[in-house]
């Protein structure tokens, strides 16, 4: 397509000029997007109908890579090539890149959050320990233009917002000292992405089949790969019994198993050969699985708002940045009314057929709690949201209210450990 091809051209001739310098490729791609702006020229669904339609196609990249719903390759340049990604759902991947260049939003927001990584333990060249700590947070819209650094420095998250969404991407084929692309997984590990293991595939999938089947001896043969398993395996294995294991609280509460404790035995025995290291994977987990009920929660609502802050509380890392993007979002609006009001409305919402008591799957949720969700929105002390309570709900003669009790309550919910700090 014709801005596709202006584009590429300009990148090529003023990339050349340069000597092919892949540090100087961002800065140039992102100030030929910019001049270009195919973004506000090209409307995405024109580009999926001349794609159909079209005799002589670019070379299609990546095919392997299964990154996009699709990735379409639209210029195809001796070192570098533009993509367009449409999006269907958004991802907490946490990321960094092998490749230089820069990108544009073409459709749809997102929610862009920069990370660092600090290294404590290299278990190999594929697996790392350390501390994922989160960086600057924005939104993003169509237009926005970001640069994309080689490795480590620009470790980021690219949450979209809408169904669907879409980016235009110039990138080189490679950047050979980038090293390794890692991906990260809150708040400990980094791990290859890339990197492939026959023997660990194949003993994953013996350890879904003996949890899948229910084998009567699935727990001791697990035990068994575990004792003899490296470091990166018995990970790998306990991440796939946390899966089937845990978070089970329904059977549990009619005595239909213990499986928590199952993956506690199994989860001994790796802490028993690796030491204190295998303390950092169960956190991993939980925040794995946080990260996927959030959303599949969000799958649920239909709401624009509401959809937007579920996505908000999936992936800012604390209260203030969650009232700054939504005053960003809605300008005109006192963001704290607005979230209150959002979650009043998603507590009163049921889904057809579930046994849950509202989308959130929070079970008691009244006047009480929102008041204390207010209180903990604006940062007050215990003390100051007991007063307010007491002002506006008397409590009954001899009964205390329970504001204590009804913040602990909420800050250890999956929604709200992150901006509450639990």
């Amino acid at each position: 397509m014709q801005p596709f091809n202006e584009l590429g051209a300009l990148v090529e001739n003023r990339w050349r000029q340069q000597n092919y310098n892949e540090k100087l490729l961002p800065e140039i791609a992102a100030e030929a997007l910019s001049e270009v702006n195919p973004a506000g020229r090209v409307d995405p669904w024109e580009i999926i109908s001349w794609f159909h339609t079209t005799p002589d196609l670019p070379q299609q990249m990546d095919l392997e890579a299964n990154f996009g719903d699709p990735p379409l390759t639209l210029y195809v340049g001796p070192r570098f090539f533009i993509d367009v990604y449409y999006w269907l759902d958004g991802t907490t991947s946490i990321h960094q890149h092998s490749f230089s260049g820069a990108f544009q939003v073409l459709l749809g927001g997102s929610v862009h959050t920069h990370y660092r990584f600090e290294k404590q333990r290299e278990i190999n060249q594929h697996f790392q320990t350390g501390k994922i700590l989160p960086g600057e947070v924005s939104l993003l819209r169509p237009g926005d233009i970001r640069q994309i650094i080689p490795g480590p420095q620009f470790m980021h998250s690219l949450f979209h917002l809408e169904r669907p969404s879409a980016t235009i991407t110039i990138r080189n084929y490679k950047t050979f000292d980038a090293a390794v692309q890692f991906s990260y997984l809150k708040p400990f590990v980094a791990y290859d992405p890339f990197f492939s293991d026959a023997s660990l595939k194949r003993k994953l999938q013996t350890v879904k089949l003996l949890l899948g089947m229910k084998h009567p001896h699935a727990d001791r043969l697990i035990r068994e790969l575990i004792d003899a398993a490296d470091f990166q395996t018995a990970y790998a294995v306990l991440e796939v019994a946390f899966e089937f294991l845990c978070h089970r609280e329904l059977e549990e509460i009619v005595g239909v198993s213990r499986s928590r404790d199952r993956f506690e035995s199994l989860f001994e025995r790796a802490h028993r050969k690796h030491g204190e290291v295998a303390e950092l994977l169960p956190p991993v987990f939980e925040e794995s699985w946080r990260e996927k009920e959030i959303s599949r929660r969000r799958a649920m609502i239909k709401g624009e708002d509401h959809r937007f802050f579920m996505a908000l509380l999936l992936n800012v890392p604390e209260r203030k940045t969650l009232l700054r993007l939504v005053k960003e979002k809605y300008p005109e609006k006192e963001p704290i009314s607005l979230i209150v009001g959002w979650m009043r409305e998603l507590a009163a919402t049921r889904i057809f057929g579930s046994h849950e008591p509202n989308v959130l799957g929070i079970g008691e949720f009244d006047d009480r709690h929102l008041l204390v969700f207010e209180g903990l929105l604006e940062g007050l002390t215990g003390a100051e949201i007991r007063s307010r309570l007491t002002a506006k709900t008397p409590p009954v003669a001899g009964a205390e209210l329970p504001v204590e009790e009804i913040t602990n309550h909420l800050k250890a919910l999956p929604l709200f450990k992150s901006i509450f700090g639990a």
